[in-house]
């Protein structure tokens, strides 16, 4: 994915951090992470580059491999980074593919003029869409349909989670983005053989439309019968819109998701339109502020499917971003565990807003067979990736009518953040709990946190009201906030009839660490594995992940064998887009990369009068009928091992309902480790830094501090201790090992002499002065007597 000797950098925009991992032919060469910027969301990219660009220049300076020790200011600008992982000859340094003596001058210019692909991550659309900061949307469909979104197939519950199922006063569909006076039918029909039934009146349509542009919509959204059978009355309508009014965004199904099912095509180009001017906004003040600062190469953007894409061409189609950095984190992990030799993996990425859950199922990223976002239905493919409100910033409460504990899903965000941040806010958050209890001290950027500001709202609005000690209080809230994550395993993993015990967890995202030896106690998984760049693991999966460019198109369902010659001339079609828009990246791929493109079709195949359909891969080469039979015994096998064995049959005809196709460039081989000690080091080198007092079990204990990039291959660390990077810490529970693998990722594994190393912590914190032990003691009794 870039040009030969150019950098690759991945970015990733979360609701609390901007991660930023360069990365190039020798593997991860520096990353930058920054508090995100609420409102201004390209600022917090360049603030991240400019981090990363820092620790290189430093690097360089000093004559040492940039590795990412990155110190970022969080309010002036990064800080020096901290520099000693390893040292390289000089001469190694020159065969690097870029100079890093330019960025001791000229930084981020540099850096960003020496970048071939920058591939980002984002989550713009998708909070303008939670948060409904979202455009007027007006919709026009066919004369009798204005009905379809509010009538969503009458279901209510849809998308609830299952407590709010079994609450019928919360049975309620989601608010429409659409007002039911900006929906407009016009007289036109299209049949489903894509013959024009009536005709399209164009005097009727620039009436309709402007009343909807007299009335402020900012935004049209167009979803016509059949167009996917024949989309030349969307054409037309988008044609005449833009002659018009030509400051008005418009968006068509035929175009976004050209798929059955008018209910699902008409939300997503609704979602389309609704985000469309935000996200397109964002698009062209990012480009620009990175062409400003010297960067000449190609800027993709990552979709819900995994992939990357030229943000040229998202501009038209911005629906696609919505959930793009965690899907990205997904990638990432299904890219790792071919490494590893995980083909299973479960993926948790805790963040400062949110925890999500995805799957990789024999290799292979799990896709959504009906996809949703904020109980919206979409007509594309997303990876399948779950989400609840619990994070590092989630807000701690206690419920007014059951005097119980509850964690998010209101989030602290970045600003003004937990109280710990000491930028004003007063809330408890579970990061304010980790801080209480001892077990994270600092953050990225070399932010040190307020214990006292933790204590204190902690107090305040937990540890007081329910009678407790703060510490009780604090390890109240990780308790709720754990549970929370593991259930949320356990609903993507068992209640969808997978075995955790044959999965490998991959724990990521800056929070995940601190976590992870807490929530995942039980939960039976094979291993669990922190890799080395979890902190910026999502901003790695964008800038690793295949450029991509998949399309499809729904036809009006009839028997496979009966639709030959439309299934060649379809492919054939799709293959042509996809190429075009795959070459718009060419520009920055190595020559001849046109020639190393990958080319896979595939049929979306159905029994007949069946509703669900299975996707069946069509082999190279030309489409005859021997391809078709194959195709068909093909069908028949998927459909006995999906929906079990002896339910073909054989009398029953197959209908072809999808042809997809899609282009790629292979992924580049980007090495996802982190340089660790020296290899004349020996396993018991002492890496300790020092130690730090935690509330573990109930006590306070004595826990020795390890830095993660002094760690060797072999070294395991026993719990209770931590594990600390500049960007994160692992928290090493009791009765748990952490060993470091050769690419410096962490796994965890369950101690066998787990009582003894407690017990020994135990009698070290004993030994402690009698004044610290009595205080300790006052603060665990404090809340002993009821008032």
């Amino acid at each position: 994915m870039s040009a030969a000797g150019g950098l690759i950098i991945g970015v990733d925009t979360g609701g609390t951090f901007t991660d930023t991992v360069v990365t190039g032919s020798e593997g991860t060469i520096a990353i930058g992470k920054v508090l995100s910027t609420p409102g201004r969301p390209e600022q917090g990219v360049l603030d991240s580059l400019r981090a990363a660009a820092s620790a290189i220049a430093a690097s360089a300076d000093a004559g040492v491999r940039a590795f990412g020790n990155v110190r970022s200011a969080w309010s002036a600008g990064p800080a020096p980074a901290r520099l000693g992982r390893r040292d390289l000859d000089r001469a190694d340094f020159d065969r690097t593919d870029f100079d890093r003596r330019d960025l001791e001058t000229s930084g981020i210019e540099a850096l960003l003029a020496q970048t071939s692909v920058l591939a980002h991550g984002t989550t713009v659309g998708l909070n303008a869409l939670l948060t409904r900061n979202v455009a007027r949307v007006g919709l026009v469909t066919t004369a009798g349909f204005e009905s379809t979104l509010a009538i969503a197939k009458a279901n209510k519950i849809l998308g609830l989670d299952e407590r709010a199922r079994r609450t019928p006063t919360m049975w309620d569909k989601p608010e429409s983005l659409v007002g039911r006076r900006h929906v407009v039918g016009v007289c036109e029909r299209i049949d489903a053989s894509g013959a024009v039934v009536v005709p399209l009146d164009d005097d009727e349509v620039l009436a309709a439309v402007g009343r909807l542009v007299d009335s402020g919509i900012e935004s049209i959204a167009v979803c016509l019968l059949w167009s996917i059978a024949n989309a030349s009355h969307e054409r037309r309508i988008g044609e005449l819109v833009g002659r018009a009014h030509p400051h008005v965004r418009v968006a068509l199904s035929s175009s976004l998701a050209p798929r059955l099912g008018e209910y699902e095509r008409m939300s997503t180009t609704v979602l389309d339109a609704a985000i469309g001017p935000l996200v397109a906004s964002y698009l062209d003040r990012l480009e620009t502020m990175l062409r400003d600062h010297g960067f000449a190469g190609s800027l993709l953007v990552a979709r819900m499917d995994g992939s990357v894409q030229p943000a040229a061409l998202l501009r038209h189609a911005p629906v696609n971003t919505l959930q793009s950095g965690p899907v990205a984190g997904v990638a990432a992990a299904r890219m790792l565990g071919s490494v590893l030799g995980h083909r299973d993996v479960i993926t948790a990425d805790v963040g400062g807003t949110s925890f999500d859950v995805g799957l990789v199922v024999g290799g292979e990223v799990q896709y959504l067979s009906r996809p949703m976002i904020d109980r919206r239905p979409l007509a594309l493919p997303v990876v399948d990736v779950t989400s609840i409100g619990t994070g590092g910033g989630s807000i701690a409460s206690i419920d007014g009518r059951l005097r119980s504990l509850r964690v998010g899903p209101e989030s602290a965000g970045a600003d003004p953040g937990p109280a710990c941040y000491g930028r004003g806010g007063t809330r408890p958050t579970v990061t304010d709990a980790a801080v209480v209890l001892g077990y994270v001290d600092r953050l990225s950027g070399g932010l040190i946190l307020d214990a006292g500001a933790a204590r204190k709202a902690i107090e305040a609005a937990i540890a007081d009201p329910l009678d407790m000690s703060v510490e009780e209080a604090a390890d109240g809230i990780l308790l709720v906030a754990c549970e929370q994550m593991k259930d949320l395993v356990r609903r993507a993993t068992v209640q969808r009839g997978h075995d955790p015990r044959t999965f490998a967890l991959y724990v990521y995202g800056g929070a995940g660490p601190q976590y992870v030896g807490r929530f995942t106690d039980d939960l039976g998984v094979a291993e669990v594995v922190v890799p080395a760049l979890a902190s910026q693991f999502s901003a790695y999966g964008a800038a690793a992940s295949e450029l991509e460019i998949a399309v499809s198109h729904d036809v009006p369902p009839a028997p496979v064998v009966d639709r030959l010659e439309r299934l060649a001339e379809l492919g054939a079609e799709l293959e042509a887009t996809a190429r075009a828009q795959l070459a718009e990246a060419f520009s920055v791929l190595p020559a001849g990369a046109d020639t190393q493109v990958d080319v896979l079709r595939s049929v979306g195949l159905r029994y007949y009068r069946q509703v669900n359909l299975i996707e069946v891969l069509v082999p190279p080469g030309v489409i005859d009928r021997a391809v078709v039979t194959g195709l068909v015994d093909d069908f028949r096998r998927r459909y006995e091992q999906v929906v079990g064995a002896g339910t073909s049959n054989d009398e029953t005809p197959v209908e072809l309902v999808r042809v997809s196709v899609s282009v790629s460039f292979p992924a580049p081989r980007v090495r996802p480790s982190r340089p660790i000690g020296s290899a004349a080091s020996t396993a018991a080198a002492s890496t300790t830094v020092g130690s730090r007092r935690a509330w573990f079990d109930g006590g306070w204990i004595d826990c020795p501090v390890h830095r993660w990039d002094d760690l060797v291959v072999g070294r395991s660390i026993g719990g209770p201790a931590f594990i600390e990077s500049d960007e994160t810490t692992i928290v090493v529970y009791p009765g748990l090992v952490a060993t470091i693998d050769g690419g410096g990722h962490a796994r965890l594994a369950r101690s066998t002499s787990a009582a003894g190393t407690t017990e020994a912590a135990r009698s070290t914190e004993a030994a402690r002065s009698t004044s610290d032990a009595g205080n300790a003691g006052a603060s665990r009794q404090k809340r002993t007597t009821p008032r």
